[in-house]
């Protein structure tokens, strides 16, 4: 694929979060630190989610034999191909174009591979199908893989957001009741821009949840009993994750980064006082429910 081909995919855009991610030094950073820390040299690699082919290139500079990695976006894997070929690091990276699932089936993957690396998440960990992917994982994965990010963290807390809740509901304009569309209303998460978004902390931050992907477990409902330490009107539960690369830390709580905070917003805003203890619940995806006890 040579760039006036590429130039053929030119019209179907690629997220423009591709360029926001790959200009953010301080994950590239913390990447970077990740693979070099360890002893890849000779090793084998399956990455999950190529993107434009930088931690599968960073593999490769640091001496993996063969990286394997998996893009379902067409368009990316070609632009990947291309990168890899500019930086004549073709022939020890293989790029597929199409998912892990998919190129398990086919047998495009080796077993149990020295190291898995994936990092395909967004603000609410779960949205870029981490489900799949973890079942992916423990498919591949044999005694001794490695598997980066070996773990992730989620952190929240209780908010007042009438700006963030007000962007996924709508009730009386122009005379006219639009309500029904809520209806349509996101339920579990989504992106609040964090320059842009100040909400008012109204409980101690918990850890609501750890993701491993060699647990099977690690979707299952999770309940929190969680304290108001204000009084207002809860509108739902701000999150940021920590990533762990061995003792490297790639984060969405960094104002930096060019990950945004995820906003779950309830149903409907339930009023809290303070001192009042409340159940905060969870489900796999991202979905949660506030209970006063």
């Amino acid at each position: 694929m040579t760039e006036t081909n590429l130039r053929a995919h030119v019209g179907s855009k690629i997220p423009r979060w591709h360029f926001t991610m790959l200009r953010d030094s301080g994950r590239n950073a913390a990447i970077e630190a990740a693979i070099a820390s360890c002893d890849v040299i000779g090793k084998t690699v399956v990455e999950i989610g190529t993107g434009a082919g930088l931690p599968a290139m960073l593999f490769a500079k640091y001496g993996a034999r063969k990286v394997f990695t998996c893009e379902m976006d067409e368009r990316l894997a070609d632009v990947a191909r291309e990168v890899t070929r500019a930086n004549n690091l073709q022939d020890r990276i293989v790029v597929f174009a199409k998912s892990s699932r998919q190129a398990i089936l086919d047998g495009d993957l080796p077993s149990a591979p020295d190291f898995i690396f994936t990092e395909t998440l967004d603000c609410g960990v779960v949205g870029e199908g981490y489900g799949v992917i973890a079942e992916d994982i423990r498919h591949l994965a044999g005694p001794r893989t490695v598997v980066m990010p070996e773990r992730v963290q989620q952190f929240g807390f209780l908010c007042t957001d009438t700006k963030a809740f007000k962007k996924n509901s709508v009730s009386t304009q122009c005379g006219f009741d639009l309500s029904p569309l809520n209806l349509f209303a996101e339920r579990s998460y989504f992106a609040v821009n964090k320059m842009l978004h100040d909400p008012e902390c109204i409980s101690a931050t918990v850890l609501f949840r750890q993701y491993d992907y060699l647990d099977p477990n690690a979707l299952e409902s999770v309940e929190h009993r969680i304290i108001a330490h204000s009084s207002g009107l809860c509108h739902g539960m701000t999150s940021y994750f920590d990533a762990y690369f061995g003792k490297f830390l790639v984060t969405s709580r960094d104002p930096k980064s060019h990950w945004a905070t995820a906003f779950h917003p309830l149903r409907e805003p339930v009023p809290v006082e303070s001192g009042r203890h409340y159940y905060l619940r969870g489900t796999e995806s991202g979905l949660i429910d506030l209970v006063s006890i």
